[in-house]
């Protein structure tokens, strides 16, 4: 049975390397909820900088909490219509979720990738597009907690996987995940 599979964590934890791992494992589409503010980018005739997406992500999530899920729900329902699991990059709001759960009919899942602030900070530097300093990291991981209410989702999750050690052990664990769950 399709599934829809979605990550949570702060940046640079390997939410997106999640999804490519489980597409490996088990097939599906992944579904970036971000592409939504490319969208509403282009509309406003904005270049693409990091303030101008911060400022339209402020935007759509003001007029509406669960706005970037409900923006990309065509894309999610075309996916398990097809028959594939939606992967969802990434579920950053308690809304977003709660929207995401009650649009499907299929089992949804929520994964919590944890890692350390080094380690998330040594991935971040190092990262060839969008790298971060140690500053950058802390502001967003403030912002996602205050703005956002993170700490919510992260309760919401399904299954907390760390991705502290190598790529082959985050690998085993989500392989872990995906059999238990059915997936």
């Amino acid at each position: 049975m399709v599934s829809l599979i979605g990550v949570c964590g702060f940046t640079g934890v390997g939410k997106s390397t999640a999804l490519e791992i489980i597409r490996e494992k088990v097939g599906g589409k992944r579904i970036y909820l971000g592409h939504a503010i490319y969208s509403a980018l282009n509309d406003r005739g904005l270049p693409r900088t990091a303030e101008n997406e911060r400022m339209v992500r402020e935007d759509l999530r003001k007029a509406d909490a669960a706005a970037l899920a409900k923006l990309n729900a065509p894309a999610i329902d075309e996916c398990l219509v097809s028959g594939q699991n939606a992967l969802i990059d990434a579920v950053m709001s308690r809304a977003e979720f709660e929207f995401l759960q009650g649009h499907v009919s299929c089992p949804v899942h929520l994964l919590h990738v944890e890692a350390a602030f080094e380690v998330r900070l040594a991935r971040l530097e190092t990262r060839s597009e969008r790298s971060m300093t140690a500053k950058e990291v802390e502001l967003r991981d403030q912002l996602e907690r205050e703005k956002l209410q993170i700490d919510q989702v992260f309760r919401k999750a399904t299954v907390r996987i760390p991705n502290e050690s190598s790529i082959e052990e985050f690998g085993r664990c989500l392989a872990t995940f995906l059999e238990r769950a059915g997936v």
